[in-house]
């Protein structure tokens, strides 16, 4: 992933150079069929391949998973003490489903983890995004990420509550 836009500290947001590697489940065996196995560092797995039975994978040392929008994310509920990162799909920008499991994952599980959106992540949908919980942002290739980058700045007050601010703006009290 090279067009990644991270929030440091929570707010100040960045474009770094990413060092995780994302594979599909059909790139994951021909990865790992190397002689001698591979460190699963910095690699993202699927957890479809973690959760398969007849895993060959050192299922202990994942510390990355991708997600698929329609996945339960009460499977993630054993692995996220090792988890570092979290890939949620958008497969197109008007499938939602990826924000209900952000929120989920923050206020259900309390996860303080990295939540990456990934696929079709437009400008437009970076302050939303962040307000559901996602803390990082794999822009699509053909976009510029120092232009996706302005669309966290398009929101000054949150008038709902969100992962950020949990109190809508009518009960919280300016002093």
């Amino acid at each position: 992933m090279n067009n990644v836009i991270s929030l440091v500290d929570g707010d100040q947001a960045t474009i770094i150079d990413d060092q995780w590697l994302l594979f599909n489940k059909a790139d994951v065996d021909d990865y790992l069929l190397e002689e001698t196995k591979r460190s699963l560092d910095h690699v993202i797995l699927p957890l479809e391949c973690c959760l398969a039975e007849n895993n060959s994978l050192p299922v202990d040392n994942v510390t990355a998973v991708s997600i698929s929008n329609d996945t339960e994310i009460s499977l993630l509920k054993p692995w996220l003490d090792q988890l570092s990162l979290i890939v949620l799909d958008f497969p197109k920008f008007t499938d939602g489903r990826a924000y209900t499991q952000a929120v989920e994952l923050r206020r259900h599980y309390g996860w303080q983890g990295d939540i990456r959106a990934n696929g079709d992540v437009l400008r437009d949908q970076l302050s939303h995004m962040h307000r559901c919980g996602f803390t990082s942002f794999a822009i699509r290739e053909d976009k510029d990420a120092h232009q996706v980058i302005k669309g966290l700045a398009g929101i000054s007050i949150l008038y709902a509550n969100s992962t950020l601010e949990p109190e809508p703006l009518f009960r919280r009290r300016l002093t």
